[in-house]
């Protein structure tokens, strides 16, 4: 399950789109002069450091391992994800020349749509707690708001499936179509057991699920299909104990306590080319716009000019040189200092 800050950072990050197609893209741009809190420029839009320094925060705020990483990392890391926010303010710019730039609605909209996840006002809470910008987010946001809008306005109309490429697709990844052995399952998450137990007993009665959503609006409703591989060892043994379809059970977990039946047992399958069709098309769109996205992308980066600060572009010399191994004078005994090494300087201070 996909946690409140990993959806935050989701919609932060770019689309499938961009993955990858800018790891080079300082060769193909022009060094820029060091303005101050500006690391490249896209025709003449800005692009902040404060902006790529947050997108770095939030890919790495998980894998901090005590250990700073390196000069030269540090340099891959924001160049990747410069080259990334370059290509979404191409778009942006690409969008705005056909009058269709993400309006002020658009982005509320979708903002309001993260923040119907989140109980009462507990989104702000989260993004103080995560230590993300809000202003940053709602930023990145607009980014993001608009590569959905160009894919959907101005690339997908160009994109034509015929049917033999589904089918083509559809032998060659047959693999890929074959189902496991699932249960289908009701789950209901309340912080009190009785009132998961009510929601039980009203389901076996109505048999809906949309019904026990109305019923019981402040309670966690869904109906899910899970592999039995990948099922928790306290899923196993509540939904296989008596092996009956229909028996439920409550378990108690860190959040409160969590309803299961188990509404239906599914064996293994193939599914047919029909059954199969919504996947197949969706992975051959998802290629054609990958493409597609590509060419324009190219043609956009020889029609601009694009400027790069000269600190993310070159190494220097003197960077990621091993540290000098300590010296002992003579007669010193191990572990006594008589001054105190500046680490970051390597000087002797006191």
């Amino acid at each position: 399950m996909i946690n409140r800050r990993s959806a935050l950072i989701a919609l932060v990050l770019v689309s499938g789109l961009l993955t990858a197609l800018f790891l080079g893209m300082p060769s193909c741009s022009r060094r820029s002069q060091d303005e101050v809190g500006v690391v490249a420029r896209v025709n003449g839009k800005p692009i902040t450091l404060e902006l790529l320094e947050f997108q770095y925060d939030l890919l790495h705020f998980n894998a901090l391992s005590g250990e700073l990483p390196s000069v030269g990392a540090l340099r891959e890391s924001y160049g990747e994800i410069l080259g990334q926010l370059i290509a979404q303010e191409l778009v942006a710019q690409e969008l705005a020349k056909r009058g269709q730039e993400v309006s002020d609605e658009e982005l509320a909209e979708a903002e309001s749509k993260v923040r119907a996840d989140y109980p009462d006002d507990t989104f702000e809470q989260t993004l103080v707690e995560e230590f993300i910008d809000h202003k940053m987010w709602r930023k990145q946001l607009r980014y993001v708001c608009g590569i959905e809008k160009f894919q959907r306005l101005v690339l997908r109309p160009g994109i034509h499936l015929d049917y033999r490429e589904v089918e083509a697709y559809y032998r060659e990844h047959l693999a890929a179509f074959r189902l496991p052995e699932r249960v289908r399952v009701l789950v209901v998450r309340a912080p009190e057991r009785a009132l998961v137990e009510k929601a039980l007993g009203l389901y076996r009665q109505q048999k809906s699920v949309a019904g026990l959503a109305d019923a019981f609006p402040g309670m966690q409703v869904r109906e899910v299909i899970v592999a039995r591989d990948l099922l928790t060892p306290a899923w196993t043994d509540a939904l296989h104990g008596s092996g009956a379809v229909g028996q439920g059970a409550i378990l108690t977990g860190r959040a409160g306590f969590e309803g299961l039946i188990l509404l239906e047992r599914l064996g293994a399958e193939t599914l047919d080319i029909a059954q199969a069709y919504p996947q197949v098309e969706a992975a051959l769109l998802e290629e054609r716009l990958q493409q597609a996205f590509d060419a324009w992308l190219g043609k956009a980066l020889d029609a601009s000019v694009v400027l790069v600060s000269e600190r993310l572009m070159h190494k220097k010399d003197d960077e990621e040189l091993p540290p000098e191994p300590a010296v002992e004078s003579p007669g010193e005994a191990p572990g006594e200092d008589d001054g105190q090494r500046d680490v970051a300087s390597g000087n002797e201070t006191g």
